[in-house]
């Protein structure tokens, strides 16, 4: 595969997970197991090429569906929409610690891996 079409499918991947974030937050059914949010992060995680696209990804996740997530639920309770603002600090740090931080060391690992790979096969 061309290395243009590789990074084009990179910066789409990139783009798209905001909007599947989103998704996954407008949900109104509690789940009943993690097991398929954190499978998606794994895989999202090993679809990215560098450390970048992740952070523009994550960036684009903050600025872009958390607002939108605010206004739509804004009309329906004032009492939700007090407790998601007050409580958005602790959020965030639980967001970094559980999401963004793991997604770091998923992406480090991977490059680390293809790149001990080929420096093997370059070296036969």
């Amino acid at each position: 595969m061309k290395r243009s079409r590789i990074k084009v499918s990179q910066i789409v991947i990139t783009l798209i997970y905001p909007m599947a974030f989103f998704c996954f937050l407008s949900l109104y059914q509690p789940l009943d197991s993690w097991t398929i949010p954190i499978a998606v992060l794994i895989l999202f995680s090993l679809l990215w090429e560098n450390l970048t696209y992740l952070l523009i990804s994550n960036l684009l996740t903050w600025v872009v569906a958390i607002p939108l997530w605010l206004v739509i639920m804004k009309p329906q309770e004032e009492q939700t929409f007090a407790i998601f603002t007050a409580s958005l600090p602790f959020i965030i740090l639980l967001y970094i610690g559980c999401v963004l931080i793991p997604e770091m060391l998923i992406v480090s690992a991977k490059n680390v891996i293809i790149k001990e790979f080929k420096r093997r096969n370059t070296t036969k």
